[in-house]
């Protein structure tokens, strides 16, 4: 857990008791706690270590309270608040444009969940809830159905946890199991886990029990959390093939045949005459398309790009997050913190920016040959320009230009914003181009051919988003742009341990077809 993680959980226990109506005041309390724990510098244990002396906002009713969640990982008041809202009403928590006074009205008027949420916005009843107009509830129907869609998945960041609980639980049981499915094919949500053990399904069993309800054939079924489980059973004569078939995808696997039994998935595409394709290119996309034979690797990166510090809203130091870069192998990192026009993410003003170059020039000279190159992430304003004056983003190594308000723009009008912005001459990187925050938000709409085909004439790379909420620009698009365009694969990174980011975007990468030669962080630091 770090602070951001830990100012989360407040926010969203305050969130709760307003849902709930308790206390006012109290959630005020929370709200300001969590905002002044993320600004702070200290890591999170050495705070919980001091019983959160100093630390503006927490009181010596809080603090013992923070120690505890710090400690155990575990906030047993939240817990406690969500045990009073029904399953239903806490599903509002998803739908963009919902706060938790909009939910309390909600519930109170008696919608207590999203499929009745879309019945009465379609019937034309929520707008005759205080607080709620034709065009609020039209919106809001749009929302929920979003939300409907996206309930029964997870992002893939959120099942790295799962995947390794149940792989543990097959090690500690001697049994030798590989995840398989959409996971083990790195899509960026899942709708289940599937695995294949070389064992019998009394042993699977054994180690599983808790988590399966029935057998059918030699596949478990069962479920683990929100997520459906199946477990194939194989033998050492047919583990390839039975792991072959459970990866998927259906597409692929319609195109692969009839598979013939072997104990190695390599063995398989033997035996069919067909060269080894990885699992991260077994999409429908991928048919017809040959994977490349040398796909973008950890090591062909000299630098990490779009990282944040705590001169906007990151958690760590400028030096914390070089050093970390530093350790990792990186040549050069680019420090890219919020513009002015984003205060709700500490955005920095110009005396700002001068101030956080002058440090740079500091920690350059003192961590040299490693180097920190002076970056921003720009929002790109209404009107399609950018953030500061052009004798401030001339001084910028690189300039990330990205979208964080006025995603709902029409298509045309988004499109024209995005095409001015991609014309301005300092713009480097498009960041995260259509804002999208996946199972949560739609991203912006526009006509991304014409937006994508003026940043190659313009030759601004366009970001690959690592951070698994977002995987923005879409691997399916770079995959169709990949010989036309440069891209950048951005960590997003708030905190250090944000910067491992960057192993998702290498198999984003991979599942677009990347190599070295198309993504500027593989570039030396100036040639972006």
């Amino acid at each position: 857990m770090n602070r951001k993680e830990l100012a989360g959980m407040l926010e969203y226990a305050a969130d709760l008791m307003e849902v709930l109506g308790e206390g006012e005041f109290r959630a005020q309390v929370y709200r300001r706690a969590a905002r002044n724990i993320e600004k702070l510098e200290a890591d999170l244990q050495t705070l919980a270590a001091q019983g959160f002396r100093g630390v503006p906002g927490v009181g010596p009713a809080l603090a013992p309270m923070l120690a505890e969640i710090v400690h155990s990982g575990e906030f047993a008041y939240m817990a406690e608040l969500e045990a009073q809202v029904p399953p239903g009403v806490l599903e509002f928590f998803r739908v963009q444009g919902l706060g938790p006074k909009r939910i309390r009205a909600l519930w109170e008027h008696g919608v207590g969940s999203l499929e009745e949420l879309i019945r009465h916005g379609e019937a034309g009843r929520l707008r005759g809830i205080p607080g709620f107009g034709a065009k609020t509830e039209a919106n809001l129907v749009q929302a929920a159905r979003f939300a409907l869609e996206s309930l029964r998945r997870v992002l893939y960041g959120e099942g790295v946890e799962a995947v390794e609980l149940l792989l543990a639980d097959f090690a500690n049981a001697g049994l030798r199991a590989e995840v398989a499915g959409s996971f083990r094919r790195g899509l960026e949500t899942l709708g289940n886990l599937d695995f294949v053990a070389l064992a019998e399904p009394e042993a699977v069993q054994h180690a599983l029990g808790r988590y399966l309800e029935r057998l059918e054939g030699t596949v478990w079924h069962g479920r683990l959390g929100g997520l459906p489980l199946k477990v194939f059973c194989a033998t050492p004569q047919n583990y390839g093939s039975v792991l072959l078939r459970a990866t998927g995808s259906a597409a692929f696997l319609e195109v692969l045949g009839a598979l013939p039994e072997a104990p190695t998935e390599a063995e398989v595409f033997e035996r069919l005459g067909r060269r080894p394709v990885s699992p991260y290119w077994r999409e429908p996309e991928h048919l017809g398309l040959e994977e490349p034979a040398q796909p973008l690797r950890r090591e062909d990166l000299l630098g990490l790009i779009h990282c944040h510090s705590t001169y906007s809203d990151g958690t760590a130091s400028l030096r914390a997050m070089a050093e970390a870069a530093i350790a990792e192998g990186y040549r050069y990192m680019v420090i890219s913190d919020h513009s002015q026009s984003a205060p709700y993410a500490g955005g920095l003003g110009p005396e700002r920016v001068l101030e956080q170059w002058a440090e740079v020039e500091r920690l350059n000279a003192e961590l040299a040959p490693f180097r920190i190159l002076k970056g921003i992430e720009s929002d790109i304003l209404p009107d399609g320009s950018l953030d500061y004056p052009d004798d401030l983003l001339a001084g910028f190594d690189v300039v990330i230009g990205s979208l964080h308000s006025g995603l709902k723009l029409p298509r045309e009008a988004q499109t024209e914003r995005l095409l001015k912005a991609l014309d301005n001459p300092y713009l480097t990187v498009l960041g995260h181009p259509t804002g999208r925050l996946l199972l949560r938000r739609q991203g912006a709409d526009a006509d991304w051919e014409r937006v994508l085909e003026r940043a190659a004439e313009r030759g601004v790379a366009v970001e690959i988003n690592c951070n698994y909420y977002r995987c923005d620009l879409d691997w399916r698009l770079v995959l169709r742009w990949r010989d036309r365009l440069r891209f950048s694969l951005g960590t997003d990174a708030h905190s250090v341990e944000g910067l491992q980011a960057i192993a998702y975007g290498l198999v984003l990468g991979r599942k677009a077809g990347l190599g070295a030669a198309h993504v500027i962080n593989c570039r030396p630091e100036g040639q972006h």
